[in-house]
């Protein structure tokens, strides 16, 4: 049904944006897709990058995004929060009318369907799969906790700190999004500004940093530090990267290993029966033109 699928993919922030009513842009703190079809957006079948975009066409872009959604190409293998930021990108309310993005939500539905399937057949019990879970193994002997961050990172980590009965401040520059969590969870927030670090643990969970570092390594019992450019070579104690967060998984590597050449096999018969189907469907997103 997706053979005239469009997939433009990059990892870089910097990558050169793309302004185009024929596109759909769907951005993580990971990666970037942008979303279209190669009867309104023609790109030769051959062509495999485009201005630094990784370019996927037909069922290949759709098992990659099927991939991306299932969190098969993410640092925290399995990890299930983009599947929920894929659901609320392509929800009705967030694209317009258009027949483009009507396929759109159809091809949400068809990828969330698969993505079930997935986690419920290979993902259920590999290791610790959301961050939010990974932070609050981190800090089960800490009460105080800073959360510092207002973005979808922070939506993820906070239920899970809540659920443990943490004493939670959340640290901001968004003062919409301040009042908003403060109005879901039972939170103090504060804009960075209005706020000093004091004896607790930090969790960092945005690329701004509002304190002092040095006077936060000093006072704080515990950093955890979400950041794609946490430091490196560093002394500190009580201070734990996002590259030793990683390191401290590798003790499910084995089992993971084993479930990806699994996975490999199924994601081709997903695949396949896709393409089965466009015996029927001659024209793939059949009334995107209409």
């Amino acid at each position: 049904m997706w053979s005239n699928l469009i997939l433009l993919h990059s990892t870089d922030p910097i990558a050169k944006p793309l302004d185009d009513s024929r596109l759909e842009v769907w951005q993580t703190c990971q990666r970037t897709l942008v979303f279209s079809d190669k009867r309104i957006y023609p790109i030769e079948k051959s062509e495999r990058f485009l201005d630094g975009w990784e370019v996927y066409q037909g069922y290949d872009a759709y098992r990659f995004l099927l991939e991306v959604v299932s969190g098969l190409r993410s640092k925290l293998f399995g990890e299930s929060e983009i599947q929920a930021q894929f659901r609320d990108r392509f929800r009705e309310e967030n694209t317009d009318r258009s027949n483009f993005a009507i396929s759109l939500q159809r091809l949400r539905d068809q990828i969330l369907e698969h993505t079930k399937q997935i986690r419920s057949k290979y993902l259920t019990g590999i290791g610790r799969q959301t961050y939010g879970s990974v932070t609050e193994s981190y800090l089960q002997n800490h009460k105080e906790v800073t959360l510092l961050g207002t973005g979808k990172l922070v939506d993820s980590i906070l239920p899970y700190l809540i659920s443990k009965q943490k004493n939670v401040r959340l640290i901001g520059r968004n003062h919409h999004r301040l009042e908003e969590l403060k109005k879901t969870f039972p939170i103090t927030t504060f804009h960075w500004e209005d706020y000093t670090p004091g004896n607790e643990a930090v969790v960092i969970a945005s690329s701004f940093l509002p304190f002092n570092w040095d006077e936060m390594i000093q006072s704080s019992s515990l950093i955890l530090d979400f950041r794609e450019d946490s430091l490196k070579n560093h002394n500190y104690q009580h201070y734990i990267p996002l590259k030793q967060i990683l390191n401290d998984l590798q003790e499910t590597d084995e089992q993971i290993q084993n479930v990806k050449m699994d996975l490999q096999y199924f994601l081709t018969e997903l695949t396949r029966e896709r393409e089965e189907e466009q015996l029927h469907i001659m024209n793939g997103w059949e009334d995107l033109l209409v």
